[in-house]
C-alpha cells in the first residue's frame, strides 16, 4: 500500500486533506456507486435523489435533492466532513457556499480514462478503501488492455457520435468521460473537435459521415423512434447503426468503469461487422 499523501488534489487544484473521511455526502450517482463498490457505504450519509445504484441499498440514506439543486440545508444539517462532486454535474456557487460553511468539497472531473484510475486511488486514501481502491484500478488496467486489443482487430476506426438529448438534438463533445469511452472502444468521436456538450441539426450529422450512432437512455431516454429517425433522416445508413445502449455504459464512471468497457468492445464487436467494406 502506498504511503498516505500530506494533501490530495483535485481537479478544481484545491487541496484537502487525506482524511479518511467518516460522513460522506454523495452529489453525483456514479461516485455514490463507487463509494459501495469500495466497501466505504458505511461513511455514506447524503445522496441525490437521483443516485440509484447499488439498486436497493440506498433506502437509509438520506436524499438531499438534485446533482443540478442540492438541497445545502439538509446537507448542512447531516454535518458532512466531506462532500463529493464533480465540476461538469454540479454548479460552482453550490460548492463554494458548502466550502463557506465549512464543508470540504472534492471535486473529480474525468476527461480520461488515466483520470478515472486517479479518481478511484484519490477515493481509496479518502475513505479508507486503498485496498480495493487498488483491486478496481488492476481490474481498469486489464478492461483497458482488453479494449486495446479490440482497437487493433479494427481495419479502420468507426466514425461515431454520441446524442444525449432531443429536441433540440445534443451531442456529446470532446473533453469529456463520454468522449474518452469512445475512443477506448476504438471509436472516432467525429463531435470531439468541439469541447463539451452541444446542440446540432440532423443534417449536421449526416455531413459527418457516420458509422455509428450512440443513443443511449440517459439523460435521455431515447428510444426507437430516435433509432428510426437516424435512418429516415440519412445519419446512418440502416437502424442497426443506430445503438440503443444503457447510458451508464457511457457517462458512469469510477468502479463500473472496467466492467462497463467489457460491455462496450462486446456490443461494438457486433456493430462494426461489415464497416471495412463502407
Amino acid at each position: 500500500m502506498s504511503p498516505k499523501p500530506e494533501t490530495l488534489t483535485d481537479a478544481r487544484g484545491v487541496e484537502i486533506a487525506p482524511g479518511p473521511y467518516g460522513r460522506v455526502v454523495s452529489l453525483v450517482p456514479s461516485l455514490t456507486e463507487s463509494i459501495f463498490g469500495l466497501g466505504a457505504q458505511a461513511r455514506l450519509v447524503g445522496r441525490t435523489t437521483y443516485c440509484i445504484e447499488p439498486k436497493g441499498r440506498l433506502t437509509g440514506i438520506l436524499a438531499c435533492g438534485g446533482t443540478k439543486n442540492p438541497e445545502l440545508d439538509t446537507i448542512f444539517s447531516l454535518a458532512p466532513d466531506l462532500v463529493l462532486a464533480c465540476v461538469e454535474e454540479n454548479k460552482p456557487e453550490h460548492i463554494i457556499e458548502l466550502e463557506e460553511g465549512g464543508v470540504p468539497v472534492f471535486a473529480v472531473m474525468p476527461r480520461s480514462l488515466d483520470d478515472v484510475s486517479t479518481l478511484l486511488r484519490q477515493y481509496g486514501v479518502l475513505l479508507d478503501a486503498q485496498i480495493v481502491a487498488g483491486r478496481t484500478m488492476a481490474d481498469l488496467t486489464a478492461a483497458r488492455l482488453h479494449a486495446g486489443e479490440f482497437r487493433a482487430s479494427l481495419a479502420r476506426p468507426p466514425r461515431a457520435a454520441t446524442l444525449i438529448w432531443k429536441k433540440p438534438w445534443m451531442v456529446a463533445g470532446g473533453g469529456n468521460h463520454i468522449d474518452a469511452v469512445m475512443r477506448e472502444v476504438g471509436l472516432v468521436n467525429t463531435m470531439g473537435d468541439r469541447e463539451g456538450y452541444y446542440e446540432v441539426e440532423l443534417d449536421d450529422l449526416v455531413a459527418k459521415n457516420l458509422d455509428l450512432v450512440l443513443l443511449p437512455d440517459e439523460p435521455f431516454p431515447f428510444t426507437h423512434h430516435a433509432s428510426w429517425s437516424m435512418a429516415a433522416g440519412g445519419v446512418v445508413p440502416t437502424r442497426k447503426r443506430a445503438l440503443l445502449m444503457d447510458g451508464k455504459l457511457l457517462s458512469w464512471y469510477g468502479t463500473r468503469t472496467a466492467r462497463s468497457l467489457r460491455a462496450l468492445v462486446k456490443m461494438m464487436s457486433g456493430a462494426v461487422g461489415g464497416l471495412e467494406d463502407t
